[in-house]
């Protein structure tokens, strides 16, 4: 469960490093998911049902539900009993289509945002 937590925040994180700024950097994350997938090949899917909640479902086909702010122009997240997590400052909005890749120390993670709920 750790792990999922751990890329869930990583993949908000992720995003915020796609790029100018928008007045909200959440809307295109609404009603879509953002999968990743991490350098091991596994994948977690996060589902933004609407502007206050997610739902991740783990590489191990387990759900876990939680909810997203937006402040200012970062995104927070909280999963279940782990901290909230926010992003560095986003300089452009995540939209369907939209992916990247960001590097940790676990590896690197790939990340794309796709229409609907993809799970």
């Amino acid at each position: 469960m750790k792990k999922t937590i751990f890329a869930a925040a990583l993949a908000v994180s992720a995003i915020a490093l796609a790029a100018p700024a928008t007045a909200d950097v959440g809307a295109g994350l609404v009603g879509n998911t953002v999968t990743l997938t991490a350098a091991d090949g596994a994948v977690t899917k996060i589902y933004y049902p609407d502007a206050s909640n997610i739902v991740v479902k783990a590489a191990d086909g387990s759900e876990i539900g939680g909810s997203w702010r937006v402040s200012d122009n970062t995104i927070c997240t909280t999963m279940g009993e782990a901290p909230e997590n926010c992003t560095q400052p986003i300089e452009e909005a995540p939209a369907v289509g939209g992916s990247g890749t960001i590097e940790g120390e676990q590896g690197n993670v790939a990340w794309t945002v796709t229409a609907g709920k993809d799970f």
